[in-house]
């Protein structure tokens, strides 16, 4: 188990000990059974903490120290994370107080996910099996807020993600996306833009953070107590 630091909040991770070594058994194994087509999609990405997921937890836990965050959500509001692995921008949202629906495809998620609540003794976290990519008709909710941390590593993603925020976005939302400055990053931002959002660009560490809005709306203030 790992803590993570983000500000005053201590975050306990458990987590593979050894990604790359888990990467090389599963692929030997999926050899040895003739199913390696199977690898790419079963590959254990998710349990090891990568750089831009936290640096989106450190965004996010930015915007509620400084009360951005409250102002631009209520306590009603619904919160996604897409792809999460281990979840850490939800688990800190869950430690401050607001329910969260972490997703993703790995059939492993939920049970590290679910060690992970209890260690950090959070309530507001439910984990939701969702592909992002072709999700089906009855996921077809709107979300105030859509969180994603390195999540454009394939070429086909920066289609598939803007189709998932065109959809899946509500009017007056906002996605937060947080990429290392793969290749395919810029195209992502021209196809959002191409479908009527404004994108707006920033970063810290050497990680892009950037925030997605349809066009010509405004930031939303939230007058509600939370």
């Amino acid at each position: 188990m790992e803590r993570v630091e983000i500000g005053d909040t201590f975050l306990f991770l458990e987590m593979l000990k050894d990604v790359d070594q888990t990467i090389d058994r599963l692929f030997e194994l999926y050899l040895a059974q003739g199913k390696t087509e199977l690898f790419e999609e079963m590959c254990p990405y998710f349990g090891t903490l990568w750089a831009a997921g936290k640096v989106l937890t450190q965004d996010i836990y930015d915007q509620l120290k400084s009360g951005e965050f409250q102002r631009r959500h209520s306590r009603t509001d619904r919160l996604l994370e897409i792809g999460c692995g281990l979840a850490l921008p939800s688990l800190l949202l869950s430690r401050h107080g607001w329910e969260v629906s972490a997703t993703d495809l790995h059939p492993d998620v939920p049970l590290f996910l679910e060690a992970n609540r209890k260690h950090n003794g959070v309530e507001g976290l439910r984990f939701v099996p969702l592909d992002w990519r072709s999700p089906a008709p009855d996921e077809a909710m709107k979300w105030d807020l859509i969180l994603a941390s390195d999540v454009l590593y394939d070429k086909t993603q920066p289609q598939t993600l803007s189709e998932f925020l065109a959809g899946h976005l509500s009017a007056t939302g906002r996605a937060i996306v947080a990429d290392p400055g793969r290749t395919y990053v810029e195209g992502f931002f021209e196809l959002l833009r191409n479908r009527g959002f404004d994108v707006t660009v920033g970063g810290m560490f050497g990680v892009i953070i950037a925030e997605i809005r349809r066009k010509g709306t405004v930031h939303r203030e939230n007058d509600s107590p939370t």
